[in-house]
């Protein structure tokens, strides 16, 4: 069977699963209290729950098909009645607007089990969590027990009335009964219902006393703890969507020239004289690309005005950056695996999840699975400024005690930008499978993009050379881009990685194969027509005039990409394609499910794709808030109208490190970030507070990555350098119960209905 076709049958799979284990009728109705344990308070994951009832319809009837973008839309929809134009969205704005543009992970970026300000940022091995009935302090790893609503069915209350007798007892021989007398029509709460790996020693039985003698039993309410884990780049790790956006400045500008900030020059107020005249990209060369809207720091807030350099501004400035769950990876709650298993917890309330995402932008099977890799931001707050190797956190996070199990693995190594390929050996040392406190359920994993060079290949695509944006990105270097010719010597080493990817993930954690969903990459070059991008070659590209679709260069990069993804396929599942080359280092296969639906979704929309209801409009819309040499408001939009806005908002945080005393994010991907910032709202969809750059889109499209049952996991993008356990126990049964179809539903989106 075909990959693509295995993962179509494993999405029908894991839905027909869902649905029975959801809907059975029952006397006795429970369901687990705040079950996405990455939570820590029961009120982050009601956000979700009630925008998920809101547009669940019938609970008795399968999902809407859109259900998770649905649900994300609810989420981060803003409190406007016009958001045809963030201008027009801004004009007609609710009360809760200026809240509802930051979006939903803005609210829950404080309350979750990963410590963000940690030195590093890391996983809490264990996590104080808050319930409806108080606070326990649970290993985030493996808890010890649940908290549990239980009820009486409506159709067995009809004729009960006043006080029901509730008492339960652990499964687990030898547990104490306890018991609790409550009006018939409250739900009863157990605090904490055991969790055993072991599913005979798990749950509770529970009996009911109604006051006309009946009794009514539920003798099994086991709770299915699934541990999921994410791994990779930024395709997972949210890149571009980060949980609190930065905000713009309605009137004023920056000047983002390290020279100028030096002498206190860079800011602009909208009553300052006539600059030198500039407008929008539609006038070509008439602006300055270094001019771009200024953060709302508290300075305007409180009307003053602090100098650029000054010890004021740079607390204001940092004070006001965009807020990260992992500032050094760029990963938010926005990644598709959060959106995943957010649903797998919503659409079965017997099920809790434990979430461990470990994604990072700019991850290669090298640099960022099996060795440390450059931070993407904040390296500064980290001891030895680098994110530890992906397993190496994973280790430790599953680990009782010292890791002292060796393995070596043969890995082809390159600097980016040079042909010269060695063969290293790794050696590893893992968590003996009796230490790991439990198996890993399914690993999400986005990985291969950027061990072949796709963040130079952007460049190469969009640049006649890296120094034209030197100057406003501090870039230089042939390692930032590089053509096909380079990326295919590339190509010819991933599967060697791979080989040592699967290896690693046995050895290190007990995965076998079949618990691996991985995923494949769409295609960018695409307009909305499905043909290639070029016609306009700045349509979306105005941040700087160096940058500007080249259509010859553009198609030796969708050739190579289209190889690349047909090679993922024999990487994965080799005896699928005729067109495999003999002699792979997989052989057979990896055996990891590669979900390849979403591919065909996006076949129009890519980095220069508009809305074809409303082109004309996109035209404008795409291009970058600027001011005309007299002044005045910002056009196209204000930014301040638009502070979701994901390109703009990136850009100008990237291009604002540009001053005394920081630095650019160091890096050979660096190139690729500023792109990632730089190409504006290319994927418009008459979405203005959501719209994302070319590569990373806005976050209802991470929930199309994640939607469930459809093809089309994530969105188009042109960034992949920023992407951003043990079996050898005693499995318990929920891992016997679950299959990889049961991931694939929620992984593989359904782009078609994002518009």
């Amino acid at each position: 069977m075909r990959p693509t076709a295995r993962a179509t049958a494993w999405t029908l799979s894991l839905f027909l699963s869902l649905a029975g284990n959801a809907s059975q009728a029952a006397d006795l109705a429970w369901e687990v209290e705040s079950p996405f344990r990455f939570f820590k308070p029961s009120r982050s994951f009601g956000l979700h729950e009630t925008a998920f009832k809101t547009v669940r319809g019938d609970p008795s009837a399968a999902p809407p098909v859109d259900i998770i973008w649905r649900t994300e839309r609810a989420l981060n929809d803003p409190d406007c009645k016009d958001m045809s134009t963030p201008d027009r969205c801004a004009g007609t704005g609710g009360k809760r607007y200026q809240q509802s543009r930051l979006g939903w992970a803005a609210q829950t970026l404080g309350e979750t089990c990963y410590e963000s300000n940690g030195r590093p940022p890391r996983y809490s091995s264990v996590c104080e969590r808050r319930y409806s009935w108080g606070t326990a302090t649970e290993d985030y790893v493996l808890p010890q027990a649940h908290t549990v609503a239980i009820h009486i069915a409506p159709e067995q209350l009809a004729a009960a009335t006043g006080d029901c007798i509730w008492s339960w007892h652990p499964r687990k021989p030898g547990g104490k009964t306890e018991s609790k007398r409550i009006t018939c029509t409250d739900k009863l709460v157990i605090p904490r219902v055991p969790y055993a790996l072991d599913r005979a020693n798990s749950g509770v039985s529970v009996t009911v006393s109604l006051p006309d003698g009946r009794e009514l039993a539920e003798p099994e309410v086991v709770v299915e703890d699934l541990f999921i884990v994410a791994l990779g780049d930024s395709f997972a790790s949210g890149e571009s969507n980060p949980d609190r956006p930065v905000q713009f400045s309605a009137g004023r500008e920056m000047v983002y020239e390290p020279a100028l900030l030096r002498a206190g020059l860079a800011s602009r107020t909208p009553n300052k004289r006539a600059a030198p005249s500039f407008d929008l990209a539609a006038t070509e060369n008439r602006y300055n690309p270094k001019v771009l809207p200024r953060r709302y720091m508290e300075d305007e807030a409180a009307e003053r005005f602090y100098g650029p350099g000054s010890p004021q501004f740079l607390a204001a400035f940092e004070k006001a950056s965009a807020r990260w769950l992992s500032r050094d990876c760029h990963r938010s709650q926005y990644g598709y695996p959060f959106r995943v298993a957010l649903e797998l917890a919503l659409e079965n309330r017997h099920r809790s999840i434990t979430f461990a995402s470990f994604t990072c932008s700019g991850a290669e099977a090298t640099e960022g699975l099996f060795f440390d890799m450059d931070a993407r931001e904040g390296a500064s707050g980290i001891p030895g400024g680098k994110v530890r190797a992906q397993f190496d956190q994973l280790s430790d996070l599953i680990c009782r005690g010292a890791r002292s199990q060796r393995a070596s693995y043969m890995l082809p190594t390159y600097a980016h930008g040079s042909a010269r390929i060695a063969a290293q050996t790794v050696v590893k040392t893992w968590c003996p499978p009796q230490s790991r406190k439990r198996a890993i359920d399914i690993v999400l994993m986005s990985i291969g993009g950027n061990d072949v060079g796709f963040s130079a290949l952007a460049v190469y695509s969009l640049t006649e050379n890296m120094a034209d944006l030197a100057p406003i990105a501090g870039l230089a270097g042939r390692s930032s881009r590089f053509g096909p010719q380079l990326s295919r010597a590339y190509l010819e080493m991933l599967d060697e990685r791979m080989k040592a990817v699967k290896e690693a993930l046995h050895d290190g954690f007990g995965v076998a194969p079949s618990r691996v969903v991985q995923s494949s990459y769409e295609p960018i070059q695409y307009d909305e027509t499905g043909a290639l991008c070029g016609t306009q070659p700045t349509l979306g590209m105005d941040v700087h005039p160096g940058l500007r679709v080249d259509r010859h260069r553009l198609q030796e990069t969708a050739d190579f990409l289209r190889d690349f993804l047909a090679r993922l396929e024999c990487i994965t599942g080799g005896k699928g394609r005729a067109s495999c080359p003999a002699g792979l280092a997989t052989g057979a296969g990896t055996g990891f499910t590669l979900v390849t639906d979403h591919i065909a979704e996006f076949s129009k929309r890519g980095l220069c794709a508009r809305d074809p209801k409303h082109a004309p409009a996109d035209d404008i819309a795409m291009r970058m808030p600027r001011k005309g040499g007299n002044g005045g408001a910002f056009k196209p939009y204000s930014p301040a109208a638009a502070a979701a806005l994901r390109a703009p908002m990136a850009a100008v945080s990237h291009a604002e490190r540009c001053f005394p005393g920081r630095q650019y994010a160091s890096g050979r991907h660096a190139a690729h970030r500023h792109l990632a910032a730089c190409l504006r709202c290319a994927l418009q969809r008459r979405d203005p507070p959501d719209r994302g750059s070319a590569r990373h889109r806005g976050r209802s499209r991470h929930a199309a990555r994640a939607r469930p049952g459809g093809p089309a996991r994530r969105e188009a993008s042109i960034d992949a350098e920023q992407h951003g356990l043990s079996t050898q126990q005693e499995e318990c049964s929920v891992t016997s119960r679950i299959s990889p179809g049961e991931i694939t539903r929620p992984l593989a989106a359904r782009a078609r209905a994002v518009d």
